[in-house]
């Protein structure tokens, strides 16, 4: 389709025929894409607040509203709801105009947060999300508890926070890469130092009774290919492992269990790390490197944002199993 030359911005009734149109839209695409209708596919207009509707060339081509959800999700909170861009029209900015308008909706109807809910196969939306600042957080409301959601949240009166350097000088000493075994005892002392620290984090993924550690950990370690450690002064302070993907195709290499020791962050080694292990994939004939991470580790969301990892789809089974991560991937 051409690049359309006259793209207006209205703000219509909910129940306008255009906007339903799309939204009816929306709700066919998600059914065939998830098996079964979207939770709240029956909302009405209540309590929506703005609905935006964006014409290019006169067409009705995306939508998208506003929810006063005060009442539910605390004063002050708005929810966006039924974002919705036609395939033709997509990769044009079309969601980015839907979203801004959105926003100035919220902003001029004192809302002090917004929130939204997405789901696991729709990467698209979470790489927009992420990208206009919204943060991962708990499902929340009728999402609390359903596999396939994801749900993010932005302050749109964030309160201001000290500058700070991203990173430390280096502390004084010799910092060495090895490269090991899986079970070499000191990268295996990094990645129980990471499973014990994530654990307050995921409760749901606690590993208990004894020798759980050693089972998922040898489970893992079944398709390793390298890990590195990085030393300070002969210390093992990080670690991370390439390892095969197979459910991502055969031209997939994973990143796996890469873990900086609380003492040694601040000092670029994660993204050391991660330079290596897609080295190490682009060697063994990998084009892309993947990855899943969780939802309540904002600094590596942050991180592999930064590095270029954009969101993608998981592999069958995966969302059900890792019903609070994300997965993100790059080509390398």
């Amino acid at each position: 389709m051409p690049t359309p030359q006259d793209v207006r911005v209205e703000h219509v009734a909910w129940d306008d025929a255009d906007a339903t149109a799309l939204r009816t839209a929306q709700q066919a695409e998600l059914r065939a894409r998830y098996g079964d209708d979207d939770i709240g596919h029956a909302m009405t207009g209540d309590a929506i607040v703005a609905m935006v509707l964006v014409r290019a060339d006169g067409a009705p081509v995306a939508c998208g509203a506003l929810r006063d959800a005060s009442d539910d999700l605390g004063p002050g909170t708005g929810e966006l709801k039924r974002m919705y861009v036609r395939p033709p029209l997509r990769g044009r900015g079309m969601s980015r105009t839907v979203l801004a308008a959105l926003e100035d909706a919220a902003v001029e109807r004192a809302f002090d947060r917004l929130v939204l809910e997405t789901g696991v196969l729709q990467p698209e939306a979470i790489g927009l999300y992420l990208g206009a600042g919204y943060r991962a957080v708990e499902n929340y409301g009728e999402y609390a508890g359903v596999l396939e959601s994801r749900c993010f949240a932005k302050d749109l009166r964030p309160a201001a926070v000290p500058s700070r350097a991203e990173t430390r000088a280096d502390a004084p000493g010799e910092v060495t890469v090895e490269r090991v075994a899986w079970d070499h005892p000191d990268a295996s002392a990094l990645r129980r130092a990471m499973v014990d620290e994530l654990a307050p984090l995921y409760p749901e993924h606690a590993l208990t009774g004894p020798g759980a550690f050693e089972l998922l950990d040898a489970e893992h370690g079944a398709s390793a290919v390298t890990t590195f450690v990085v030393r300070h002064d002969g210390l093992p302070v990080a670690c991370a492992t390439h390892r095969r993907a197979p459910g991502w195709g055969s031209d997939a290499a994973e990143l796996k269990r890469l873990y900086v020791a609380p003492g040694a962050r601040g000092r670029g080694l994660a993204r050391r790390l991660v330079a290596l292990v897609e080295e190490d994939a682009r060697t063994h004939g990998a084009a892309r490197v993947v990855l899943d991470t969780g939802i309540r580790q904002p600094e590596a969301i942050t991180l592999y944002r930064a590095l270029g990892y954009r969101p993608v789809a998981p592999p069958a089974g995966a969302w059900q199993e890792l019903p609070v991560s994300l997965w993100f991937a790059r080509a390398v």
